[in-house]
């Protein structure tokens, strides 16, 4: 554990932040390939890039609060509510950024006349290439944690914020290496000539979707760190569960298009009743 990689009497430099920096850096990069592997217009990303930070920041802080609500909502008071707008306390989530940032992605698409799903394609290999970086940060900086373990590679983390003294599981090296598996399948996956002529674009971008929150699901029972239960279940794990879910029904019926058109024409002949 070394949260703080560099520190003078000025400044500090925190490994999480490092390696979300050299994760974004990474990631955009990977995206300019992707884009121009697919005929994408970069300066339709450039154009609308303040809005996108900005909604992606509000994501990744309102679902990091909810994650960790103790932390902000330990008493009503001027002081807890600032607390809500310090970003730079690392109280941001991952998963919250890149729900905002598709939504908003999405609407702009809508409004420009952009296939979205064939953006998906390229952005969301991209994505978790970031969060694999993320991930190997937290780790660094002792967030994002499991619960104890016995097995041989457990770690000992020395810091008052971590619950446990004995060895826990290393989620943030698991996650750290789904997803990197993950984002070179898909990454793979769009060299594959099968997949590029696809009728319909978004393949690869919603099995990536399923894919990584499908882990994450899994993830959640090794996870040890504090969360929102409901009726016995982590929020986070809701939350990635149901993403998946809706996501593989998503691109099954996208691809199925026998299927698709039943479900249409039923829809149809209800509403006509």
């Amino acid at each position: 554990m070394n949260p703080i990689l560099f520190e003078t009497q000025y400044f500090a430099i925190n490994t999480l932040w490092l390696f979300i920096a050299a994760g974004v850096i990474i990631g955009v990069y990977t995206l300019i390939i992707l884009a121009e592997r697919n005929s994408l217009k970069l300066q339709f990303l450039s154009e609308n890039s303040a809005q996108l930070l900005l909604w992606t920041l509000i994501g990744a802080r309102v679902f990091g609060i909810i994650e960790n609500y103790q932390a902000y909502f330990y008493e009503f008071s001027i002081h807890a509510i600032l607390n809500i707008f310090y970003i730079w306390d690392k109280g941001l989530n991952f998963g919250g950024a890149t729900v905002a940032f598709l939504i908003y992605f999405f609407i702009i698409c809508k409004k420009n006349d952009q296939d979205f799903f064939k953006w998906l394609d390229a952005l969301i290999p991209a994505s978790i290439i970031a969060i694999a970086f993320g991930n190997i940060g937290a780790f660094f900086d002792g967030s994002n944690y499991g619960h104890e373990t016995s097995l041989p590679w457990g770690v000992n983390f020395e810091s008052p914020s971590i619950k446990y003294t004995v060895p826990i599981h290393p989620t943030q090296i698991y996650a750290f290496i789904y997803t990197s598996l993950i984002a070179a399948g898909l990454i793979l996956s769009n060299r594959i000539e099968k997949f590029s002529k696809l009728e319909k674009t978004g393949f690869i971008g919603l099995l990536g979707i399923t894919a990584y929150n499908f882990f994450r699901f899994l993830e959640e029972f090794l996870r040890g760190d504090d969360a929102i239960i409901i009726l016995g279940i982590r929020l986070p794990q809701i939350i990635a569960i149901l993403i998946a879910i809706s996501a593989g029904i998503f691109l099954y019926l996208r691809y199925n298009s026998t299927i698709t058109k039943k479900i249409i024409n039923k829809f149809k002949k209800v509403w006509k009743k």
